[in-house]
């Protein structure tokens, strides 16, 4: 029987246009092709509305274009909504196959990721835990720390800030030599990411910006800045076997990816690595180690830094990778050879399910 996707797309978080880019891109090219090309037929698209946080499927047909889809953003009112609860419920009745590209937070960060795994939802979503590690920079730092005991790949100072030290930052800064990097602590697209090369002349602007990460995001970080190139590696995952992709440099302006520097049109050039280039294999190495050392499913990516001296450290994960049309992991899927709709169905086809276990011990029979 031929595969059938639905996508669910939106979200309540920041990074909702993040999520729209990613699944415009997918419709686009699934579009491009004749019928006879392609590798899977389209069921619903669920929209979760960023105003009322509730759930609209459009219907996919055999005569649907990327206009319709537009014509529906621009005006969402015209479909009643359900809560992602009663959406999950409907889904599951159907049988559906369901690729989450809900970005951010609730998407990414183990909420849709609970919900799933506690109604049996068939698709993308993964494991809760795993989200929700991958999403605190703070403690997914920690543990790729854990994973390279040697300094292969390390971490730079970070400083952890929540609403009990906030206004503490100056004294907590004080530990971290030269520059910083102030960034929220769980959220993505480099949002309210700023580098401040001197600091003790930037006091007023770090208050500014801590209070507006603490509208969004329940903690912030110091980080020490590393110079040197930045570099993302993704991986797509089988469900016993970790394939890491070519790797991508991004050149920004500053030498520092902020959110304006990731996005189209911006101040950042993104190109391929040499696969047999040092850099590439280190990377790729890495990326390979964390991935295989932790319960991801279907994909992800990696961002790094590397100084003059081929140190690597480690700055983030993405549990979500973006695949919009100038993504960086579109970039790198691109040149491994596989395009975005070709992922799709290589996702559902190798890519363990996640297996609810019985949290129930009746110690009694044991």
């Amino acid at each position: 029987m031929p595969l059938e996707v639905s996508f669910l797309f939106g979200g309540i978080s920041t990074e909702y246009d993040g999520s729209v880019i990613s699944l415009t891109n997918i419709v686009s090219s699934y579009l491009a092709l004749h019928r006879t090309e392609r590798p899977f037929s389209v069921r619903n698209l669920y929209h979760v509305s960023r105003n009322d946080g509730l759930v609209r499927r459009i219907a996919f047909h055999s005569a649907f274009t990327i206009g319709d889809l537009q014509a529906y953003l621009s005006d969402i009112t015209t479909l009643s909504g359900r809560t992602l609860l009663e959406t999950f419920g409907s889904v599951i009745s159907r049988g559906e196959y369901v690729v989450n590209l809900l970005h951010g937070q609730f998407g990414e960060d183990g909420g849709a990721q609970t919900l799933a795994a506690l109604l049996g939802l068939s698709g993308t979503f993964g494991d809760p835990h795993v989200a929700s590690l991958t999403m605190n920079k703070y403690a997914m730092s920690s543990f790729v720390s854990s994973l390279f005991p040697n300094d292969e790949v390390r971490i730079p100072k970070t400083v952890l800030l929540t609403a009990r030290n906030v206004d503490d930052w100056r004294k907590l800064a004080s530990s971290i030599q030269g520059p910083i990097v102030i960034k929220p602590n769980s959220l993505g697209s480099s949002l309210f990411a700023e580098l401040f090369r001197e600091p003790a002349r930037s006091e007023a602007e770090i208050d500014t910006l801590l209070r507006t990460i603490f509208t969004y995001d329940n903690s912030a970080l110091i980080q020490e800045f590393i110079p040197g190139e930045e570099y993302t590696c993704g991986c797509i995952i089988r469900s016993s076997e970790v394939i890491p992709l070519p790797v991508v440099r991004i050149d920004a302006d500053r030498q520092f990816c902020s959110r304006d520097q990731k996005y189209p049109g911006n101040l950042s050039e993104k190109s391929v690595v040499n696969l047999n280039s040092a850099a590439s294999k280190s990377l790729q190495s890495a990326a390979n180690v964390i991935t295989s050392s932790i319960a991801l499913y279907n994909m992800v990516r990696f961002d790094f830094r590397v100084t003059h001296d081929s140190q690597i450290w480690f700055l983030e994960c993405n549990y979500i990778p973006s695949l919009g049309e100038d993504s960086s992991f579109v970039k790198m899927l691109n040149h491994y050879g596989m395009t975005v709709v070709e992922l799709i169905p290589w996702i559902a086809t190798n890519s363990a399910p996640l297996v609810k276990t019985d949290h129930y011990v009746n110690y009694e029979s044991l």
